[in-house]
């Protein structure tokens, strides 16, 4: 589907329905995924991109992950980020996490490949997610006709 026909609802629709899969460092399939596959699957799905970084470690190495999604994605600002819109976090000095934010009866919830629950999950954007996001990243609108490069 065309990029300017992606709503929030249908990206969060997307993302939800990997919920359960098994988490697996840079997955990229059912089998198993990791938080950057995720997005990069949800991305694929809906006609998006089928842009891929993969030059990334279990521990977070410098900005790497963030300049990629700078190149790829439009940034917003954290306090405006909205349902659909891609979270990044960091656990020390360097973002190494990522999700979709989404909403559950009117409360922000994250959606994204947890390694330590082992599989994708949806869970209340709240306590140390809040304290851990760095940054906020939204798909691009592409224009008809128009190519801008790839797009995570």
């Amino acid at each position: 589907m065309p990029a300017e026909t992606v709503t929030p609802e249908r990206i969060v629709a997307e993302a939800r329905s990997w919920l359960g899969v098994p988490w697996r460092h840079q997955g990229r399939s059912r089998a198993g995924i990791d938080c950057v596959g995720l997005v990069v699957q949800v991305a694929r799905a809906l006609g998006l991109s089928d842009y891929d970084h993969t030059a990334y470690g279990r521990r977070a190495q410098g900005l790497g992950l963030v300049e990629h999604f700078r190149a790829n994605m439009d940034g917003v600002a954290i306090p405006d980020a909205q349902s659909g819109d891609i979270l990044v976090f960091a656990d020390q000095a360097y973002p190494c996490h990522c999700g979709f934010l989404s909403e559950q009866l009117g409360h922000p919830h994250l959606i994204h490949a947890h390694a330590l629950r082992r599989k994708v999950i949806e869970e209340p954007y709240a306590g140390e997610w809040l304290a851990k996001i760095k940054f906020a990243f939204r798909f691009r609108k592409q224009a008809p006709d128009t190519d801008p490069g790839p797009v995570i």
